[in-house]
């Protein structure tokens, strides 16, 4: 069943058939798909193996196996985001259905997608979950960026670290907003709107230009921030694409300090030349981690106004150079 993702991720698959294979599989594990895009297809197949791996009678296995392609299983259960986050109310759904007696397996499994959408009180209800594991349930959750989750829930889950997907171009030339897309999105739908959207890249423009005129003109953009951010950028979900964006370009930034190739911004390969020049390695390293700290207190309603210019003036700090 695991077998189809062997070449795509084959540290993965063996680590998850041995642990089925002794039976020694972990009550939670997190997947980090790094933009993988078979992510889920691979943890529905692992939770497959899982929930049928000691059932001997092969109709009841085919059985749970097409409920589950079905989405009918009632010892699987798939958590999404409901709008931009993944509420409490949501877990408390789920603990509420796991509470109930299993009616054909002796396993239980949930998945939760884009747990790094996990918000403050959603992330505390699955961490009790996970600090009071009870037997033959089982976590499985997904994330793009485990650094927006709490260290605590990291910490009590098996890290299973997928591998990008193999870029095939055929001398196509993908452009900058697929690239963008393909790094920000986990989710298909979320994708194809941003791809479908005629102001798609005015907006990308309009990140790149504000991350150029900060890095000029460092706190003065604080004066200048209608202009070049209030006006363009409004809705909560696009600030989370902004800052997306902005980790981005900076990590194409550290790329080239390092002397490898930009990997997204190649449009913008003059322009990050010259901020080569004016940074160093550290310090881009501590202004990614900053936009990353300040990217995760937009889940919480924060003031855009007082959010960016507290960005502005942390990017600019001693630390940062």
């Amino acid at each position: 069943m695991l077998n189809k993702y062997m070449i795509d991720q084959p540290v993965a698959c063996k680590i998850l058939e041995n642990t089925i294979r002794r039976e020694k599989v972990s009550h939670a594990y997190l997947f980090i798909s790094n933009q993988y895009s078979k992510t889920m297809d691979l943890v529905i197949d692992f939770a497959k193996k899982v929930l049928t791996y000691n059932i001997e009678n092969e109709k009841l296995k085919t059985k749970i196996i097409n409920e589950i392609d079905n989405g009918s299983y009632s010892d699987l259960i798939i958590v999404e985001t409901d709008g931009l986050w993944i509420k409490k109310e949501s877990i408390d759904n789920l603990q509420k259905e796991f509470s109930k007696k299993s009616i054909i397996g002796n396993k239980r499994v949930y998945i939760i997608n884009n747990a790094h959408k996990l918000n403050l009180s959603s992330s505390n209800s699955i961490l009790k979950f996970l600090e009071e594991p009870e037997k033959d349930i089982i976590a499985i959750l997904i994330t793009d960026n485990k650094y927006q989750l709490l260290d605590t829930i990291i910490s009590r889950c098996v890290n299973i670290n997928l591998n990008k997907d193999k870029i095939k171009t055929f001398n196509k030339e993908i452009s900058l907003k697929e690239k963008i897309a393909n790094n920000i999105f986990n989710n298909e739908k979320e994708k194809n709107a941003f791809l479908e959207h005629e102001n798609s890249e005015d907006f990308i423009k309009n990140i790149v230009n504000f991350i150029i005129f900060y890095e000029k003109n460092t706190h003065q953009t604080i004066l200048y921030l209608n202009k070049l951010w209030h006006e363009k950028v409004k809705e909560k979900k696009d600030i989370i694409i902004a800052f997306d964006l902005m980790i981005m370009f900076y990590k194409d930034l550290l790329n080239r300090l390092f002397n490898r190739n930009i990997e997204n911004f190649t449009d913008y390969k003059n322009e990050i030349e010259e901020m080569c020049d004016k940074n160093t390695i550290e310090e881009v390293c501590d202004k990614i981690n900053i936009i990353i700290k300040m990217r995760e207190k937009i889940k919480y309603n924060v003031n855009n106004k007082l959010l960016m210019d507290k960005l502005i003036v942390k990017l600019g700090s001693d630390n940062c150079g």
